[in-house]
């Protein structure tokens, strides 16, 4: 009900014009659904899931435009209600609950209820051991959940149960109330529904797809994606051995059960798939987002814009271009050549994440000795190797390069609080550590020969996503850090793509080939790298949440029940393995007095910074830039006004256009005026979806700009009259009154 009244106070607030209007201006049967505008938001949307959106932090701003959370941290820094209604904490005979009212008016965008049951079933499926979800350990408060989580056991005897919009939580004992208030701002934690995600099943690895398919995603937050688009760049292809596929016969027939459905085999071979990217995607209003349909209220009462359409085609210099030209409105993810030239006009803020590298202390790489044998060795098992790696970093030249970084001074990112408050943030109090400062390569390499270590015999790779140009120019850097002009070892970089979705689901016995698959991050999830760039995104703005998967019983990896009767705990990703860390985090964890936890946070990351498991390169700085101009956020405050200091999304749940009259018109020129040039670039949505079509014939048809050209074009053609220019017009007024 809060977000109504403020919408409402912004109605009273705000002179707009009618067809931007005011929250609740546009009925339900109106022809005019609302603004369409264009935006440059990310190009890497290839999963949605909220559980997965902690390795990339232009992921998680897409994510937190669809999907809502029980809280979320506001402009001041302070937890506040978001798909709750409230909640309230009881003691009875010795045990603690709390009780979570959901708020009635929470839809998701098929008009379904958000219910209670959809966060035991998210909560339960974070907590799935089979899942190897970090973000288990936030939950460990509740009784039986870290006992599931550990040993597969105990599902339904964990003390979270549902009826219909309230929530009830039974505790292990005592907490810190605000402290477990935040955890659930995470993402992470957003409800899901169980009908359309399914059960995580063994082996199955298509469970996931759920959230790269328009078609099957709900969304509980403002806005759903309902269209993405995909073109095949054939020149790039990616092994990969993670495929499934149908079993056949030698004479290449399908095999069939005895109930004549199909076998499925998981692909054993290296096998080469042609790159898939995205080329645009539309991101529209969720028109159930605390709107009540039954009773007719207006379209745009919570959520202004009816679509956001990206185009991810255009070329750097295009991006460019249209945001100067006023047609782009924010560019959310400014390309990497763009950024020298807009650094001093971009907006930024503390993205709360950390730009690292995992060292995979199980991966075995190869080392070729004097006589030319070979020989696996695990390299990054050596804590000397890692700690040099890290002082070989020059992390405020790679700072300077990505533009919008700072050199990390830690893991824990810029931004993320001590305890529980914005007040005070873990960096203030945090002191420098050995191995983050550069050292010179020959005393390095002195230190190397001391362990035995000869670089040159050691050959790995640094595995990258080939999509993310910022972690492709970090891992540029680390190879020549490291390679044969830095340290002396032999660094390749494996860049990792994106290939049409190639494994079979056995639900449909088919291959929907619509989305894709993130070899990147299948890799990382099969622990099949050596070593491996991506961003350390804070799962919630306590620290706890940071350090805590390094310990191996809250690293939320998968329990190993195949060699004995009793679970094997896995160790993080990383393969860090520390009895004295594992204590600090269980002493943490035991500490329900949140002030009393600072002292021991800060000594676990200190630990860290000296086993160096996983080694910090710079802190992220989201930048946009936002056509002010033109677009109008709804007078909300926003991340500039206060430094960021806080754990809260961008959104556009108010944005609207100053003149949309006048921007309509000028997007229909831009497009006009373009579209023989994009139809000739085979990567751009008008050359996949149009091909050799006519202006004419696009005008008529197509699906993402229709509605600039919707009754403006005759049967025989389209004929565009562009306004005059602000000179001519005022030259002819001047001569009309001579």
């Amino acid at each position: 009900m809060k977000k109504r009244i403020i919408a409402l106070l912004l109605c009273l607030v705000m002179t707009v014009s009618v067809f931007a209007g005011c929250a609740g201006s546009i009925d339900a049967d109106s022809d005019y659904k609302g603004e369409q505008i264009m935006m440059y938001l990310s190009e890497d949307i290839y999963n949605l899931d909220p559980a997965y959106a902690y390795k990339n932090a232009a992921m998680t701003s897409i994510v937190s435009l669809i999907f809502d959370t029980l809280f979320t941290v506001d402009s001041t820094g302070k937890v506040s209600p978001s798909l709750a209604k409230s909640y309230r904490t009881e003691e009875k005979d010795g045990s603690f609950f709390m009780y979570i009212e959901i708020n009635e008016e929470a839809k998701w965008s098929d008009n379904n209820p958000v219910t209670a049951d959809d966060v035991v079933y998210a909560w339960k499926r974070v907590l799935n051991p089979k899942n190897s979800f970090e973000a288990a350990a936030l939950l460990f408060d509740i009784k039986g959940a870290r006992e599931y989580n550990l040993t597969g056991e105990g599902k339904d005897a964990m003390g979270i149960s549902a009826d219909q919009k309230l929530l009830t939580i039974e505790f292990e004992g005592k907490i810190d109330v605000d402290q477990f208030i935040l955890n659930l701002t995470s993402l992470a934690l957003a409800p899901l529904r169980e009908d359309i995600v399914g059960e995580m099943k063994d082996n199955d690895k298509q469970a996931d797809d759920w959230a790269k398919k328009p078609s099957i995603m709900v969304a509980s937050g403002p806005f759903k994606l309902t269209k993405v688009g995909y073109y095949t760049n054939g020149a790039v292809e990616y092994l990969d051995v993670n495929y499934s596929d149908k079993k056949v016969d030698a004479n290449n027939k399908i095999i069939l059960d005895k109930n004549g459905n199909p076998v499925f085999i998981d692909g054993t071979e290296e096998k080469k798939f042609a790159e898939q990217k995205i080329s645009s995607y539309m991101l529209e209003r969720n028109l159930y987002y605390y709107r009540n349909a039954e009773d007719g209220e207006k379209l745009d009462v919570s959520v202004v814009p009816y679509r956001i359409i990206v185009d991810c085609s255009l070329t750097d210099e295009e991006i460019l271009q249209a945001y100067r030209d006023g047609i782009i409105t924010y560019v959310g993810d400014i390309p990497m050549s763009l950024r020298s030239d807009v650094e001093a006009e971009a907006k930024t803020y503390n993205s709360l994440s950390t730009n690292a590298c995992y060292l995979n202390q199980k991966a075995l790489v190869t080392r070729t000795l004097a006589d030319g044998s070979t020989e696996s060795v695990a390299l990054f098992a050596n804590e000397t190797v890692r700690q040099v790696l890290s002082m070989a970093i020059d992390r405020e030249t790679i700072a300077g390069q990505l533009v919008f970084a700072e050199a990390a001074t830690g893991l824990v990112p810029t931004g993320v609080y001590d305890t529980n408050s914005v007040k005070k943030l873990f960096r203030d109090t945090a002191t420098a550590y050995e191995y983050l400062a550069k050292k010179e390569v020959a005393a390095l390499k002195a230190t190397l020969a001391e362990a035995d270590i000869v670089p040159s015999e050691y050959s790995f790779s640094i595995t990258v996503a080939a999509y993310d140009e910022a972690h492709c120019a970090v891992a540029d850097a680390l190879c020549a850090a490291w390679g044969e002009e830095g340290l002396g070892f032999k660094v390749t970089l494996n860049k990792r793509g994106t290939v049409a979705n190639n494994d079979v689901h056995k639900d449909v016995a088919g291959v929907p080939s619509d989305l894709c698959d993130d070899l990147w991050a299948e890799d990382l999830a099969h622990l099949d790298y050596q070593a491996a760039v991506l961003d350390l995104v804070a799962i919630s703005a306590d620290p706890f949440s940071v350090l805590a998967p390094f310990a191996t019983t809250f690293s939320g990896q998968a329990v190993d029940m195949s060699s004995s009767d009793e679970p094997q705990h896995s160790t993080h990703i990383t393969g860090y393995n520390s009895a004295e860390y594992d204590a600090l985090i269980e002493a943490i964890f035991a500490e329900k007095t949140i002030e009393n936890r600072s002292e021991n946070l800060h000594k676990a990351e200190a630990q860290l910074m000296e086993d160096m498991p996983v080694i910090p390169i710079v802190f992220n700085q989201s930048a946009y830039l936002i056509n002010e101009d033109i677009l109008d956020l709804g007078n909300k405050i926003l991340f500039w006004d206060k430094a960021s200091e806080y754990y809260a999304p961008i959104n556009f749940d108010k944005a609207s256009i100053n003149n949309y009259e006048d921007y309509e018109l000028a997007c229909a020129k831009y497009v006009a005026d373009n579209f023989e040039k994009w139809q000739a670039n085979p990567t751009s949505y008008f050359a996949l979806s149009f091909g050799e079509a006519s202006f004419a014939s696009f005008a008529h048809t197509n699906s993402n700009y229709f509605y600039l050209f919707k009754g403006k074009y005759g049967t025989e053609g389209y004929e565009f009259i562009p306004a005059k220019p602000a000179k001519d017009a005022a030259t002819e007024a001047e001569t009309s009154a001579n």
